[in-house]
C-alpha cells in the first residue's frame, strides 16, 4: 500500500507534511536525532516523548556507555530542544496508550517518526495516514532486533543503519534507505556513537530526498534471519572485545534502496 501511494505521497510532502516525534524520554540517539532534524529544517508538530521504566533503564545504559568516550558531552534534551523552538512536548506513560494516540490525532499530523521507542502497535499505525518511519541502528534484513550494533560485531556483519516504514512485524517494513560506517569503531561506546550520529543523518537525507521528490523502496525479503533479542552485558562485553581487538572492518560505502 505505501509503495503503490508514493506519487500522492511525495506531491504531499512537496506541499509540507506536519509529522510527529515520538521518542523514549531523553534517550541519547532519539535526542540526537531531534536535534539534527530541526538543524536541519525539519521540525516536528509535536514531540511525545515516552516516561517508563524501560526506557528509562534504556536511556541509563546508553548514557553510561557514551560517558566512557574522552570528552564526550550529552546533547540537549528533547524538552529542552522543544522549548526553544516553540514545538508542542507532551508526555505519556505508554507510546501505545489512548492518550498518545488522542495527542497524535487531535494534532491533525500526517506522518509520524520515531526515535528510540518501544515496539509500535497497530492502532497506531492505521491512525498515521502517511506511515511511520523509524530509523534502526543496523542493516536490515540482515540483523533485525534489539542491539544490532552488538549482534553485528559477534556475528561479523556489517554496520550501519536502515531508514524503513514500519509495518506490523518487527523491523520488516519496506526499506527508504541504508548507510554503512564509513570507518571501524575502536570499541563499543565510539560504535554507539558513531550509529546514533548516522542514524540522525541518514532520516535527514531521506526527508531532503522526500522535499524533493525523490525516492526509491525497496520490500524486505520473507527469508531474512531471525529477529535478534536483548544483547545481555555479556554479549556487549565481547563485542567490545572485538572492536579494541582491531577484529571488525568497515568498508567505505553508502545504499540507497
Amino acid at each position: 500500500m505505501l509503495i503503490g501511494a508514493i506519487s500522492d505521497y511525495l506531491k504531499s510532502w512537496r506541499s509540507g507534511i506536519d509529522f510527529a516525534y515520538l521518542n523514549f524520554k531523553d534517550h541519547p540517539r532519539g535526542c540526537e536525532m531531534l536535534e539534527h532534524l530541526i538543524e536541519n529544517g525539519h521540525k516536528p508538530s509535536l514531540v511525545i516523548e515516552e516516561l517508563c521504566e524501560a526506557g528509562i533503564a534504556g536511556t541509563l545504559e546508553q548514557n553510561e556507555v557514551l560517558q566512557q568516550l574522552p570528552g564526550y558531552i550529552p546533547g540537549e534534551t528533547a524538552e529542552n530542544l522543544c522549548r526553544r523552538h516553540d514545538i508542542p512536548y507532551r508526555i505519556v506513560s505508554n507510546l501505545n496508550d489512548e492518550q498518545c494516540l488522542h495527542l497524535i490525532q487531535a494534532s491533525g499530523v500526517e506522518l509520524i517518526i520515531l526515535g528510540d521507542t518501544r515496539i509500535i502497535k497497530s492502532h497506531l499505525i492505521d491512525a498515521s495516514g502517511m506511515g511511520i518511519i523509524n530509523v534502526h541502528p543496523g542493516i536490515l534484513p540482515e540483523v533485525r532486533g534489539n542491539n544490532p550494533y552488538a549482534w553485528a560485531v559477534l556475528e561479523g556483519a556489517q554496520q550501519g543503519v536502515t531508514v524503513h516504514f514500519i509495518d506490523k512485524g518487527v523491523d520488516t517494513g519496506p526499506i527508504l534507505k541504508k548507510v554503512l560506517l564509513d570507518t571501524a569503531p575502536k570499541n563499543y561506546a565510539a560504535l554507539v556513537k558513531s550509529l546514533n550520529t548516522l542514524c540522525a543523518q541518514a532520516l535527514v537525507s531521506v526527508l531532503d530526498n522526500l522535499a524533493n521528490g525523490l525516492v526509491s523502496v525497496s520490500v524486505q525479503p520473507d527469508n531474512a534471519p531471525p529477529t535478534r533479542k536483548e544483547a545481555s552485558k555479556d554479549i556487549k562485553k565481547q563485542a567490545n572485545h572485538i572492536l579494541e581487538s582491531g577484529r571488525m572492518s568497515a568498508p567505505v560505502r553508502e545504499q540507497e534502496c
